[in-house]
């Protein structure tokens, strides 16, 4: 089965692009017929932002596009723990790629700078207040990871259940990563709306791996291919 028919056979959209400027392009889009929907149903809308390094073309999209901004508030998936001005802060991305955008909207980064446990403390709170976030942005490393939620990793399970108590939790340091700061599925899965930006043939090739073989342990985004969820692909 193609992809694109497994995607449909789950309840997703598959959007292929032919270069990632078109993809950043209907990304961007995407986002903002959202958030206009949300401001006229609601009066206010919410987006949830990742980092990494595919973002930005379309978060700079973002930045460009014509929204009453003023009536969105704009926070983050998941952050490592350090501050904009580190070179890995997915927050200090965002500013660079949207600084005239987050002057207008209410900007919620997740990095308070006090320890990690205290700062995921402070962002459940904040998350309890967003619930439904309308729109949540994720990516997907090579591993399957998404957001902050890593294979295998300690009460992976518990992080990717709706039911979690915690809507934000402290990822501790190891060799390999810093310390990070995340959502659970308790917030992104509740989210009325997710979008999933991914590029290149390998991830194309975990990802039809996960929607075939549903291990959310082994690649965490398989718990978050549920609707209402679109995916927008470049080669």
């Amino acid at each position: 089965m193609m992809i694109e028919e497994q995607a449909s056979s789950h309840g997703l959209g598959w959007y292929t692009a032919a270069s990632p400027q078109l993809q950043a392009e209907a990304v961007a889009t995407h986002i903002v017929s959202l958030l206009k929907e949300a401001i006229e149903q609601r009066g206010h809308a919410s987006l949830a932002l990742s980092g990494g390094r595919g973002p930005e073309l379309f978060l700079r999209r973002l930045e460009q596009s014509p929204l009453d901004w003023e009536k969105v508030t704009i926070t983050q998936v998941d952050e490592r723990w350090v501050p904009a001005e580190h070179e890995q802060s997915n927050a200090g991305l965002i500013q660079r790629c949207m600084p005239q955008v987050l002057q207008r909207a209410t900007w919620l980064p997740l990095y308070q700078g006090r320890s990690p446990e205290a700062d995921a403390q402070h962002c459940h709170a904040m998350f309890e207040t967003l619930m439904p976030v309308d729109v949540v942005v994720l990516g997907m490393g090579p591993d399957g990871h998404t957001a902050s939620l890593f294979p295998h990793m300690p009460k992976l399970a518990d992080y990717l259940s709706e039911q979690s108590p915690e809507l934000c939790i402290a990822v501790p340091e190891t060799d390999q990563r810093l310390a990070r700061l995340s959502m659970t599925a308790a917030v992104i899965n509740q989210a009325r709306s997710k979008i999933l930006a991914v590029s290149g043939e390998d991830k194309r090739r975990q990802l039809a791996t996960a929607l075939e073989v549903r291990d959310p342990l082994a690649l965490p985004i398989a718990a978050f291919l549920t609707p209402s969820m679109d995916i927008f692909y470049s080669p």
